[in-house]
């Protein structure tokens, strides 16, 4: 498998530039000087996604095998368009995408959500060769419909070759994305799909197409913990009532040890509902008594203000907080808690883009975990830059993720696997917590608190028909 192939093509013809610069011996640091324009530096996907971020033109003093095409970056001297083979039998033919409701174990509470189930989207992408690869995201009725739009202008592309063209035919700038998070979920799930097509047709699981030179294996994985546990359904106002007794808390302990003596796991999320430190701090000190040794994260969507968020983290320090996730919104105010604070801070919310990472570097203060998944960031190959500037970046990526069905789940653990997201912070995952998916339950297996991979290639699953029509809300548009 070329470099190309690995990689989905060029994102655009590169560009030739000349420069009597000499090569920078620390090239990290010449691309993030706060003066840079252009770097010559040896051209590798880790220094490109960099010189991206930061909006630096990176030349490359020797281009022998056309890698600069293939990462979207410059060359010095004129070469010939490199461009993956068009493999025959990689053409997309056929898209279906469809809308499905999975439900939970247990009502979902924060401060975002009280329900009881999550729409998802699916694409699945038929080939010529009869590989059928799968996405996923939201599957909010925006989102489905921006899908479907999306959806029906890749007919008759490459999946092998293309996926880069396409990626940037989607956005060439962040302006051309005129839908926003919303555009980039869309994006991501028909991404998705052609990554999982493109690997099943080179005859590779999807790590390999992120440069996994080993086979995948079990992830440590943290479950999300509702707000509260009322045992049912319940409307806002009954919420408010069973909240406003913080003995209440202890059935969030108590679902939190259920988790952990039926898979093992021993890494929780706690979705605050921002409904008051009382609560949050009486829900957190039931669950460390519990669970002793347990990673306990707080996540409040940033729904509180950054003096109420301050007491907050201050408060529940001393219960061995693994990290604070959007405690409050925005760089501003994470970098203010940042310097009142040992437990480092997590975002989701703040830095969602490339510039916000760039952003967060010259503030020098704010989260230092980035938690990125494949929505917000726009696809694999979003997300995979994400990761690489993050670290040379000095800060810490992770894998943020939801109530996400198989498809979504298995691709969480190649992308783990191939960039190293396992640790220092076990990656999010809900999928134990489905009453039901697209798969049998057996489909993916948890225990001792990690999650298997599926065997096999591409993303080594794929939705059983039957489950898959049982969840559905709408009948799938097709496009030939």
């Amino acid at each position: 498998m070329t470099p190309a192939e690995r990689l989905g093509g060029i994102a655009a013809p590169p560009a030739v530039l000349h420069s009597d610069q000499a090569p920078a011996a620390d090239p990290v640091a010449a691309i993030l000087h706060p003066d840079a324009t252009l770097v010559v530096a040896p051209g590798t996907a880790a220094l490109g996604a960099l010189a991206r971020a930061f909006d630096v033109t990176l030349l490359m003093p020797d281009d022998p095998h056309g890698i600069a095409g293939a990462i979207g970056a410059a060359v010095m001297r004129p070469a010939p368009a490199i461009v993956a083979p068009g493999r025959d039998g990689a053409a997309i033919r056929e898209i279906r995408v469809h809308r499905i409701a999975l439900p939970l174990r247990d009502l979902y509470v924060s401060a975002m959500y009280l329900t009881a189930s999550q729409p998802r989207t699916l694409v699945e992408m038929h080939l010529t060769d009869g590989s059928i690869g799968w996405g996923e995201t939201n599957g909010t009725p925006d989102c489905a419909a921006r899908t479907i739009a999306i959806a029906k202008d890749w007919i008759g592309r490459n999946a092998v070759a293309d996926r880069n063209a396409l990626r940037r035919k989607f956005a060439r700038i962040g302006f051309d994305n005129r839908h926003g998070r919303l555009g980039l979920a869309a994006f991501a799930a028909v991404d998705l799909a052609a990554w999982d097509a493109a690997a099943r047709h080179l005859g590779q699981p999807f790590a390999a197409l992120l440069g996994a030179a080993q086979s995948t294996r079990p992830m440590p994985i943290a479950c999300p913990l509702p707000a509260a546990v009322p045992g049912r359904v319940v409307t806002p106002a009954e919420l408010a009532t069973h909240m406003a007794d913080t003995a209440n808390t202890a059935r969030v302990a108590d679902l939190a040890s259920f988790i952990a003596a039926t898979w093992g796991i021993a890494a929780f999320k706690y979705k605050s509902a921002a409904s008051g430190q009382d609560w949050d701090i009486a829900a957190l000190t039931a669950l460390r008594a519990r669970l002793p040794d347990a990673r306990l994260r707080i996540d409040p969507n940033g729904a509180y203000g950054t003096e109420a968020a301050l007491r907050l983290c201050q408060a529940a320090e001393p219960l061995g907080i693994e990290f604070f996730e959007d405690p409050t919104d925005g760089l501003e105010g994470a970098a203010r808690l940042a310097a009142h604070l040992r437990t480092p801070l997590a975002t989701n919310m703040s830095i969602i883009a490339p510039e916000h990472i760039a952003a967060r570097y010259r503030r020098g203060a704010g989260p230092q975990v980035i938690l990125g998944d494949l929505y917000y960031w726009g696809g694999v190959a979003g997300l995979r830059d994400m990761v690489l500037v993050a670290r040379q970046c000095g800060l810490t990526p992770a894998l943020h993720s939801f109530y996400e069905t198989a498809v979504g789940t298995a691709a969480n653990i190649h992308i783990a696997a191939a960039l190293g997201l396992e640790t220092p912070h076990p990656m999010d995952c809900g999928w134990p917590l489905l009453a039901a998916d697209i798969v049998a339950p057996d489909a993916l297996r948890v225990e001792a608190g990690c999650i298997h991979p599926p065997q096999g290639l591409g993303l080594g699953i794929a939705p059983d028909p039957a489950r898959l029509a049982a969840l559905s809300t709408a009948e799938p548009v097709t496009f030939r």
